[in-house]
């Protein structure tokens, strides 16, 4: 019985120190390394004169690369407003102790403005939502994964993965407006794939099967391409964790959608 009630009271002392006994949270630059694939969604909404033919919904997707000194490398496809363009930069970054990161760098061309990220870290340095604090006149945000393989090649990307797409066609588009992309691919890991996919163009839902090939190159960067109503489309983004997050875009001219691919394994 003693031993019995020894037992409830040391059990009551761990539950009641829970808090304390919890280790801090804490974030060092040196550990803040490594390539995180990501994809960005929002709208440029005043931008200087030489870059106001960019204003409008933006999408994007790619790798940030951070080295733990404090140095980053973004390699990314972006879409401004429907118009397509690499938008390749380096930067610095500073992480606080709490995992609050700003990234400090200049917009590529025709934009070349100096631009600062925030955001927070979250699950053990692995996953991060940042947006642009500076200029003013975006609303944008970014969603990070981090790659858990530094070699890719196209069996990484296989099985069933649920498409999860939203964003906005421009007005120069077939079918302008608001549009949400959502259904099932799947990747046979040998560079085809089949999907069964919704698309919501403006609240018109248009039912999809397509098929198609992909290209998953060694710094995890994939492509798809496929045939959509007689037109070649693509999908750009990165593989993240272990091939079993994508980071996406749609890469056709005229549209500023992105989002994930999710493995249903």
């Amino acid at each position: 019985m003693k031993s019995l009630v020894n037992a409830f009271v040391f059990g009551a002392v761990l539950l009641l120190a829970g808090p304390v006994l919890r280790a801090e949270i804490t974030c060092k630059t040196e550990e803040y390394r490594g390539s995180y694939a990501f994809y960005t969604a929002g709208s440029l909404l005043h931008l200087p004169p030489q870059g106001a033919v960019l204003e409008g919904p933006f999408a994007q997707s790619g790798t940030f690369t951070m080295d733990g000194l404090g140095g980053a490398i973004i390699e990314s496809r972006a879409s401004y407003n429907g118009l397509l363009q690499p938008a390749n930069v380096v930067g610095t970054y500073t992480i606080t102790p709490d995992c609050l990161v700003k990234f400090f760098t200049t917009l590529p061309f025709p934009l070349s403005v100096p631009t600062v990220f925030t955001g927070v870290l979250s699950g053990n340095m692995r996953e991060e939502v940042l947006m642009i604090a500076e200029p003013a006149g975006t609303v944008i945000v970014g969603r990070h994964y981090k790659q858990a393989q530094r070699f890719c090649g196209n069996a990484d990307f296989a099985g069933p993965f649920e498409v999860d797409l939203r964003g906005t066609y421009s007005a120069a588009a077939a079918n302008p407006g608001m549009a949400v992309i959502n259904g099932r691919l799947v990747s046979a890991g040998d560079g085809t794939f089949t999907a069964k996919l919704l698309f919501n163009y403006a609240g018109s839902i248009v039912s999809k099967d397509i098929a198609g090939t992909y290209d998953v190159n060694a710094k995890c960067f994939v492509t798809l391409t496929y045939a959509d109503g007689g037109q070649q489309s693509t999908i750009f983004g990165a593989l993240a964790g272990t091939g079993n997050v994508a980071m996406m875009m749609l890469s056709d001219q005229g549209a500023a959608i992105s989002g994930t691919f999710k493995s249903q394994q």
